[in-house]
């Protein structure tokens, strides 16, 4: 059977390089009822490590902004207390500190994976087949090369909201994971925006 050579196979590989984010898993408080009114501020503090330090802005500044989009008040933790701020304090005096700054809501978000990773890409399409046609399509692919392997990094990263209006408890953690950002920028927005989509279909803000 011959083989049809996908002409779109530039653009994909142009598209392979570009970063993607997802949420791979999410969980809801079930006493979580959130809204615009409800939380009147919301701190977002990065928590990667001193290494990562202008991912960490980065992060925390792409996910502000994807909020602040959306209609809700955010800011950041280094812009308003700078890095490291609650270092030395204790659970009581944070609290104080971001009482007097208005923040009632706190998302904490922290990179607890990073892979690298293969994928197999197969530079040749075609079909739709019978049984064995797609057998006999297929089979030489299994004995020869026809395509290439991408190296690409892989990023999982957790992602908490805190109601201290309420319960001061965890009432959203999610599970994200990018794939080969081009940069910190594209990193953090790709993230940024699949976290406050999973946030609103989750039903939490509306």
């Amino acid at each position: 059977m011959k083989k049809i050579l996908l002409l779109a196979i530039p653009a994909l590989l142009l598209l392979a390089g570009c970063s993607t984010s997802r949420v791979t898993t999410s969980w809801v408080s079930k006493d979580a009822n959130l809204s615009r009114t409800s939380l009147n501020k919301i701190l977002v503090m990065g928590l990667l490590s001193n290494k990562n330090r202008s991912s960490n802005v980065s992060m925390e500044n792409h996910l502000v902004q994807e909020l602040r989009n959306r209609g809700f008040n955010a800011v950041t933790s280094t812009d308003t207390y700078g890095p490291r701020a609650f270092d030395k304090m204790n659970e009581e005096q944070a609290l104080s500190q971001m009482n007097q700054n208005g923040i009632d809501g706190v998302i904490t978000i922290t990179m607890i994976d990073k892979n690298k990773k293969q994928q197999y890409v197969n530079n040749y399409w075609g079909g739709p087949y019978s049984w064995w046609g797609y057998y006999s399509y297929w089979y030489p692919f299994a004995w020869g090369p026809t395509g290439y392997v991408r190296n690409y990094s892989s990023y999982t990263f957790e992602t908490n909201l805190y109601d201290l209006k309420r319960s001061k408890q965890m009432i959203y953690s999610a599970h994200s994971e990018t794939s080969d950002p081009s940069s910190a920028a594209s990193l953090g927005k790709d993230y940024a925006k699949s976290i406050v989509d999973d946030l609103m279909k989750k039903g939490l803000f509306h």
